[in-house]
């Protein structure tokens, strides 16, 4: 229907209509970011909270025909870029919160974070307790173990979930070492180490568990570092295409 001077762009009539839809969606999607951020509102935000996901997703068509599909190295494409990140972040956002909260559930098994931790220091306890019985090696073996959380918690293991296996290290090390007593020069028993490599065992998983769980809440947290900024960004490079536009038409 609209057939411009020009080639289709953002500064026609049409444009203009499309530039100012957007600009109106960004402002209550930025609007409501903040707003339920704050405690002592009026009524749920639930229903506000999906129309912030179908308005935004409404945004990339609108922005789109905005630009008339005309892209250039400058503030105005900048603007739209950002509000695509923004966007891919927000249903990312959506996904995380549908999918993590229950697999952190899963994850503790009916558990607490302070009640896990609690289980930790139980079963450190123990380990000191039973590597008394055993080699001064052995011992300092299981202490190190008993200081030992998986090792640095990166960026790769939370996005791709694959961390250290926490039967290997120090632990491993430990539970082999434990195994070649069995039958060696002391004559150990195996019902002497059994305790022993169970409570480490225990130990290794439970400290998975505290990485997966970690590891949820980071992808919690990871999308909002990136929404929040950019959207912020967003807001700036806006206003300086507005300002653009308006002043050098």
């Amino acid at each position: 229907m609209d057939h411009p001077g020009g080639p289709p762009n953002g500064g026609t009539i049409l444009g203009y209509v499309y530039g100012t839809i957007g600009l109106a969606l960004i402002g209550w999607l930025a609007w409501f970011g903040m707003r339920r951020r704050r405690y002592g509102g009026q009524g749920p935000l639930e229903g506000v909270l999906s129309a912030h996901i179908y308005l935004g997703l409404a945004l990339i068509v609108v922005a789109t025909l905005h630009t008339g599909f005309r892209f250039h190295w400058n503030v105005h494409t900048l603007a739209f870029a950002l509000m695509a990140i923004v966007i891919v972040s927000g249903i990312f956002g959506a996904f995380a919160f549908w999918r993590y909260p229950a697999l952190m559930t899963h994850n503790r098994a009916g558990a607490t974070l302070g009640s896990m931790a609690a289980e930790m220091a139980a079963l450190d306890q123990q380990c000191r307790d039973l590597a008394l019985g055993f080699s001064d090696e052995i011992e300092a073996m299981v202490v190190a173990v008993t200081r030992d959380d998986g090792g640095k918690f990166t960026l790769r293991e939370i996005l791709l979930g694959r961390g250290p296996n926490p039967l290997k290290g120090v632990t491993g090390t430990a539970i082999n070492r434990l195994r070649d007593e069995v039958g060696g020069a002391g004559k150990t028993l195996p019902a002497e180490v059994l305790p022993l490599v169970q409570a480490l065992t225990k130990r290794a998983t439970l400290v998975a568990k505290l990485r997966r769980d970690r590891r949820y809440r980071a992808l919690l947290l990871l999308w909002r570092a990136i929404h929040v900024p950019v959207t912020v960004a967003l807001v700036i490079a806006l206003v300086i295409h507005v300002f653009a536009v308006l002043y050098y038409r």
